[in-house]
Formats: structure tokens, C-alpha cells, sequence
């Protein structure tokens, strides 16, 4: 046992210096960071450690896959944390899957591995007991069954989404809550107003960038924009104008240590109400 274990640390430790270790290089107190909310607990270990994950996966034989079962889209990181609100292209408030930054070609069960994973850790640290995780878990994948069954029948992989209009309990007064947000709360969050003018907030969450560097991320938001399909794409003259650019720090697990910007640009007109982060 004694081994087994020492062999799990080793493989832990390689696979994040594999992983991690020319951001390492780039940003020690960054990662100093992230390991330390790590360590906090093992649901935020294991939210912070998706390569370790998949290094598991590259040894496990998978009775799932197939030709096509084993290349399809799958979020990547998917874990109980990265569910949240958004209002979706139509307008529409809904809540779903809001964390897409690690979505890559894979086995569709990776994905169902990870989510029951991390439901499973966050229940046994509410001290659920073990029937209650099994009977959430279950519930989990037969609904995902159910779901995949659901775009078989309809030829509209887009038809169908948690909103306002087809939900109830917990999820239905997120929305709802999420609804009481506004846009003027989230600007007066992280912004301030000065000689008429809005900038970002100069916080310890944030960092100023120096001129070289605010080039460098300008000139990829310049190039972001052009990724942009013209049918979504805004075409007022100053909605895209970049006002101000700060460095990212401190957020989650996942991503901490990772080059993060927050680019405030004009929007629809040049009402200060109408900035966007």
C-alpha cells in the first residue's frame, strides 16, 4: 500500500510540473496560489487538476468508445462549479454549462466521469450519505440519456435549453435572481468614473500592464474581432473600442496562474451605462 501510494504521489507531482511548469517558470506566486486553494480541500484539488484527470484516463480502457462515441466535442472540465447564468444569442436567460475554455475532441464519457467525480466529492464534503450521492449520480446520467435521446428525435441540437419558461425549484430562482442583475451593478462592481470618463478599478485583483504589454493583448483583441461571424457581429462604430485594460488576477482554481485581461470597450454608444467588460 505504502508504494501504491508513493506511486500515485509521483504521478500527481509529474503530471502537474508536465502541465504547469512553463507557467511555472513565467508566474512562481501565481501557481504558489493555485496550489495553495488546491490543497484547501480535495473537491477544490481535484477542480484544479483536470491533467491528472485525463493522465487517469489515458490508462483506463473505455467499453464506451467506439468510432464515433470516442471523437466528438466534450466540454473538458466539466464539474458541478461550472454551471452558471448567461443570456444566450436569442435574448434569452438560461442556465447551463458556462466554462468552455478546456472543450477539446474526446470520449463522450470523460465528460460524465468528471461531472459524477465532482458531484461526489462535493456531496461527501456536505456529508450527504453514500445513498443519497448514489441516487444523485444516477439521476445525473439518466437524465443525460434521456437528453441525448431527445436530440435524436429533434433535428435541432439548439431546441432546447433550462430558462424561465420550463423550469421550477432551485434552478428557476437562480434565474430569477439572476434576472434582478444588471448591467450598471456589474460596471459600478469593477469600475469607477472619472473626468467622465470609466476605467477600471486599480484593486489588488487586478494588475496595470505596461505599455508593451497592453499592445500585445490590443492587437489580440484586434484579432479576436475578426474571428467574429458578421451575422454576430456588432457593427456600430465605437462598440469595439477598447477604453481600458487591466491584468486578471486571483480568480478560480483552474485557471489561476494562467495570463488573464479584462478589456473595457465602448458598446453601443457612448453613454457611460453602456460600457462592457
Amino acid at each position: 500500500m505504502a508504494a501504491s501510494k508513493a506511486d500515485r504521489s509521483t504521478l500527481i507531482v509529474d503530471t502537474l510540473i508536465e502541465a504547469f511548469e512553463p507557467l511555472m517558470q513565467a508566474d512562481p506566486a501565481a501557481f504558489r496560489t493555485k496550489f495553495r486553494k488546491m490543497a484547501a480541500d480535495p473537491f477544490a484539488f481535484y477542480r484544479g487538476s483536470a491533467c491528472v484527470f485525463y493522465a487517469d484516463m489515458a490508462e483506463l480502457r473505455d467499453p464506451f468508445a467506439d468510432e464515433q462515441t470516442s471523437r466528438v466535442w466534450i466540454h473538458g472540465d466539466l464539474h458541478a462549479e461550472n454551471f452558471g447564468t448567461y443570456m444566450n444569442s436569442e435574448g434569452f436567460l438560461v442556465f447551463d454549462v458556462n466554462d468552455f475554455d478546456e472543450a477539446y475532441v474526446g470520449h463522450f464519457s470523460w465528460d460524465l466521469r468528471r461531472f459524477v467525480a465532482s458531484l461526489a466529492l462535493l456531496c461527501w464534503q456536505k456529508a450527504l450519505p453514500d445513498e443519497e450521492i448514489r441516487s444523485l449520480t444516477t439521476q445525473y446520467l439518466r437524465a443525460y440519456v434521456d437528453q441525448v435521446g431527445h436530440y435524436v428525435e429533434d433535428p435541432n441540437d439548439d431546441s432546447f435549453a433550462l430558462g424561465l419558461d420550463n423550469t421550477e425549484g432551485a434552478i428557476h430562482q437562480v434565474l430569477r435572481a439572476a434576472r434582478m442583475s444588471t448591467r450598471v451593478s456589474l460596471l459600478e462592481s469593477m469600475t469607477e468614473v472619472s473626468d467622465y470618463e470609466r476605467r477600471f478599478k486599480r484593486t489588488s485583483l487586478v494588475r496595470e500592464l505596461s505599455k508593451a504589454e497592453r499592445r500585445k493583448v490590443e492587437a489580440a483583441f484586434r484579432r479576436y474581432l475578426k474571428t467574429i461571424p458578421h451575422a454576430k457581429r456588432e457593427h456600430h462604430d465605437v462598440f469595439y473600442d477598447v477604453k481600458d485594460v487591466v491584468g486578471k488576477m486571483g480568480f478560480g482554481i483552474g485557471s489561476a496562474g494562467l495570463p488573464a485581461y479584462n478589456i473595457l470597450i465602448e458598446g453601443y454608444n457612448q453613454a457611460l451605462e453602456n460600457d462592457i467588460v
